[in-house]
């Protein structure tokens, strides 16, 4: 073998492993970056939601990437070697989020991982050749879109905050004698989706009654209270606004009102 022939052959594999390496990196880096955009009290539910919209977005400037740098001074074997690198990142990509258990049960999303693996990474080493000395400046171009992307989308989360309270009667002898408002400790809160039907993010009132939800989409969603002394749930729609503008106007939830009888007025 002509020692040039070698040469190339060794730059090819330098570029080769260079772009599993940056790839896998940064498929690493993006599904730990999910953690940020999910609140805490966060349902499994919600996270699989969020995980499958996550995928579908981010996965696509990866696999470009790592196209761009696998065809970048191999014009005739990166194509061909480009959807092996895809589909090896998008099956990292799919055991990190199965050992994190954020593998939505349907298959949608790892059909999805390995077609765009194999031609994203495809049409990014395609399109190497063309642009030959921009393909760095492609690269970095690519990480600010994507870096601008995810703070667009963690910008737009929202919070809800208020007070679970009641009215609380006191009665001697039949005869209304205390009157109080007072906060509902250790009172169910839940976020669920605007139709009702499953729960996104659930948290309890601390000891004045407060509550707090935030790391959810803005949007419309149903705010539901289950009160802690009776049978009472109640539920209305909510608007959550994101949360640099101060998030949602803080939210009252008035449960019923609760009589005590403590004997006849003369004893």
């Amino acid at each position: 073998m002509a020692p040039q022939s070698r040469a190339e052959d060794q730059s090819a594999w330098v570029i080769l492993l260079t772009s599993v390496m940056v790839g896998a990196l940064v498929v690493v880096a993006s599904v730990s970056a999910f953690g940020l955009l999910v609140g805490p009290g966060a349902t499994q539910a919600a996270e699989l939601s969020r995980v499958t919209s996550f995928m579908y977005w981010t996965q696509p400037f990866i696999y470009v990437m790592a196209g761009l740098l696998a065809g970048a001074r191999d014009s005739r074997w990166g194509p061909v070697r480009a959807p092996i690198i895809g589909l090896l990142l998008a099956s990292i990509c799919w055991v990190i989020l199965r050992k994190q258990e954020l593998l939505p049960s349907e298959g949608n999303v790892v059909a999805y991982l390995m077609t765009a693996g194999a031609l994203f990474t495809l049409g990014g080493a395609m399109i190497a050749p063309l642009i030959k000395d921009y393909v760095g400046k492609a690269v970095g171009g690519l990480v600010v879109l994507g870096v601008l992307a995810f703070v667009w989308t963690y910008l737009n989360l929202g919070t809800i905050s208020g007070v679970v309270q009641r009215e609380h009667i006191v009665r001697i002898g039949g005869q209304a004698a205390k009157w109080d408002t007072v906060p509902v400790p250790g009172a169910s809160v839940a976020l669920l989706d605007s139709a009702q039907t499953t729960v996104l993010y659930t948290t309890k009132t601390n000891n004045g009654g407060r509550y707090q939800i935030g790391g959810a989409p803005v949007g419309d969603y149903a705010l539901r209270v289950w009160d802690p002394t009776t049978t009472a749930v109640l539920t209305e729609q909510v608007t959550l606004e994101p949360s640099i503008t101060g998030g949602t106007r803080w939210k009252l939830v008035a449960l019923p009102t609760i009589t005590e009888d403590t004997g006849n007025l003369f004893e």
